[in-house]
């Protein structure tokens, strides 16, 4: 998906970044994936993830973009909610 049709779809949807990580976080914790090994996958700080897993600050996009590639379930979650919004 390109930069511009992302951007398209967060505005038309309104979604918050904040409620994006907190939805993505609640898959990660479902699997049992922790912030080390979240950090590990992504080649990102742990405190990084640490942050955004615990401190409920937002991802940065970058953060999304890893984690739609190493993680299929958040991709196949991110493309299922956003095609049931657009219905």
């Amino acid at each position: 998906m390109s930069t511009m049709i992302l951007w398209q779809i967060c505005h038309k949807n309104e979604l918050n970044n904040g409620d994006l990580t907190r939805y993505i976080v609640k898959l990660l914790r479902k699997r049992k994936i922790t912030t080390k090994q979240v950090a590990r996958d992504l080649n990102i700080p742990v405190e990084r993830a640490r942050n955004w897993y615990y401190k409920d600050t937002g991802m940065t996009a970058l953060d999304l973009l890893r984690l739609m590639q190493e993680y299929e379930f958040v991709r196949q979650a991110i493309d299922g909610e956003l095609s049931r919004d657009d219905s």
